[in-house]
């Protein structure tokens, strides 16, 4: 019997590693400006490549890679004014059994990205605690620099930037479209120079 738990405890062990590799995975990004995100990255080679369980509040605060969304290295920072603002949200996988893409998944963090519309600088925002659009990102993570701003890592801009982009683009126009050419419409002739009444003056009395 005592041999059984002791089985049983070290099979629990090891399948922690397990847990822990199917929760940091990352199965879809949604990016929305409003309600209804515009861009949706799923897939390993998309949105599996970021993780939320890297930075301030996790085991792997001291470290950083390309999987993190934000440079935690260089600290918080103050970001500019002129931010055009988005939410992102992140999806965990709920098991690591199957696929990334085909696997459950659930809300389980968010955060906020900024552009700066003069330099072009990506920033991310950890939310503040009870935020109105994340308001339970603290019981995903605590990373106790809620409501602080971060550059935004060099592998989000990279990856992430360009499509953010193309999704906002206006779409090119279609050359197949019929356009109505303009229609002529001729001056009045009372007000053109020839068809002007000429204007006698009085004569002296």
């Amino acid at each position: 019997m005592r041999l059984a738990l002791i089985v049983a405890s070290l099979t629990g062990l090891l399948a922690l590693p397990q847990v822990g590799a199917a929760k940091s995975e990352t199965a879809r990004i949604e990016i929305s400006k409003g309600k209804r995100p515009f861009l949706t990255l799923s897939g390993e080679e998309s949105a599996g490549r970021f993780t939320i369980w890297n930075g301030p509040g996790t085991s792997s605060a001291g470290a950083s890679g390309e999987s993190d969304f934000a440079d935690w290295n260089a600290g918080a920072v103050e970001p500019p004014r002129n931010l055009q603002v988005y939410q992102v949200r992140f999806y965990c996988a709920a098991r690591g059994e199957t696929p990334r893409e085909t696997v459950p998944s659930s809300l389980c963090y968010g955060v906020r990205y900024g552009i700066d519309r003069d330099s072009g600088q990506g920033y991310i925002q950890v939310p503040p605690e009870r935020d109105r659009d994340f308001p339970y990102n603290t019981r995903t993570i605590y990373r106790g620099v809620e409501g602080r701003w971060f550059r935004a890592s060099a592998s989000w801009e990279e990856w992430v930037r360009p499509r953010i982009d193309a999704a906002l683009a206006p779409p090119p126009p279609d050359p197949y479209r019929y356009q109505q050419p303009p229609i002529y419409t001729p001056p009045s002739p009372s007000r053109t120079a020839v068809g002007a009444k000429p204007s006698i003056p009085a004569r002296p009395r």
